[in-house]
């Protein structure tokens, strides 16, 4: 079975939901991803450990996450099964104790690489997040 946008939007929410939402910890992020010690890259500042993702999600309430169009799958291999996802969120949150204007406001590049595994889930290979654009009018954030 192909693996289709749907199903990659599909972990997206779910993984996001769980960090912003849920407030998952470092080991309940783990559980979305093919390798062991899962890293989030990001080529223009630091990686992020799920520990440090964990840490920053933590210090903020009032988040969301929309997926953005376009959004691509491009089919990689068939054994094992993968695919190219590469788009964008839009990405906001409130840090805890701020005032009304203290909204970050993001659009994040999303690259992953993804694979079903033998049970049909499907599980992230690699994680990048090719880019943080603050809009304008956005809050400060510490991403480390």
């Amino acid at each position: 079975m192909a693996i289709s946008k749907g199903d990659v939007i599909s972990l997206m929410n779910e993984f996001h939901d769980t960090v912003m939402f849920k407030k998952g910890t470092a080991e309940d992020q783990a559980a979305f991803f093919l390798h062991p010690e899962p890293r989030i890259f990001i080529p223009h500042g630091e990686d992020l450990s799920l520990q440090t993702n964990y840490e920053i999600h933590q210090k903020l309430t009032d988040e969301r996450h929309i997926v953005l169009e376009p959004f691509n799958i491009t089919p990689l291999c068939d054994d094992p099964e993968r695919a190219h996802a590469v788009g964008a969120v839009y990405w906001e949150g409130r840090p805890l104790g701020s005032s009304d204007e203290g909204l970050i406001k993001c659009i994040v590049g999303e690259d992953w690489i993804v694979q079903r595994i033998s049970s049909g889930e499907l599980k992230i290979a690699l994680y990048i997040n090719s880019y943080h654009r603050f809009l304008p009018d956005s809050a400060p954030i510490d991403l480390k």
